[in-house]
């Protein structure tokens, strides 16, 4: 009788040191035995080691989030405005005719990428133009739309001796086209002719 009361009683302990444990397990509760695993409300616990005690650690948590800095995404579009070209300014070139001559007259050539007016340039030196070992512009014609043809007198003696005459615009260059736009840039400036003149 007395063996039975005794199982009883430690039947008894034994429930009550069970159901704690059992009720213990739950995060940041202590833990006895290291390393342990066990699912308790829906989370994974491992019982570890933290700051000399053994406690239950949540291990299903998310990973902390990293903070990204935020981005901002500008989308930009390009226009595109067309000119008119009766609008637009011609572009202009100032070519030479040849190389090379053998006469003090010569010739340069401005080119248009649409017809222009070739007497709106000056035939004074300084105002359109300007040169190195040139005396005077001699004329300014126009045998196309788009071309100016400028005859220029080139100061070389007769002495067989090579000169480089040179044309090119002025600081107050500008010249009209046919829709009345005004362009004051002249690519290919300067330009130049090697002018030997023979010995009589």
């Amino acid at each position: 009788m007395k063996t039975l009361r005794f199982v009883a009683v430690v039947l008894a302990f034994s429930g009550l040191v069970v159901s704690p444990a059992l009720a213990a397990n739950k995060e940041g509760a202590k833990c006895t035995t290291a390393g342990k695993i066990v699912n308790a409300s829906g989370k994974k616990l491992v019982c570890a080691k933290v700051a000399k005690t053994l406690k239950w650690i949540n291990i299903s948590a998310p990973a902390a989030a990293t903070s990204v800095a935020p981005t901002t995404t500008v989308a930009t579009t390009t226009t595109t405005t067309t000119i008119p070209l009766s609008k637009r300014k011609p572009v202009v070139t100032l070519m030479r005719s040849y190389g090379t001559a053998y006469r003090s007259s010569v010739s340069y050539i401005v080119e248009s990428d649409k017809p222009v007016d070739c007497y709106s340039l000056s035939r004074t030196l300084g105002e359109d133009f300007v040169g190195t070992r040139i005396s005077r512009i001699d004329s300014i014609g126009q045998p196309e739309p788009h071309l100016c043809v400028v005859e220029v007198q080139a100061i070389a003696l007769a002495d067989g001796d090579t000169r480089e005459i040179i044309l090119a615009a002025a600081s107050t260059f500008s010249i009209v086209d046919r829709d009345g736009n005004i362009q004051t840039t002249l690519l290919g400036s300067p330009q130049s002719i090697w002018v030997t003149r023979p010995v009589p």
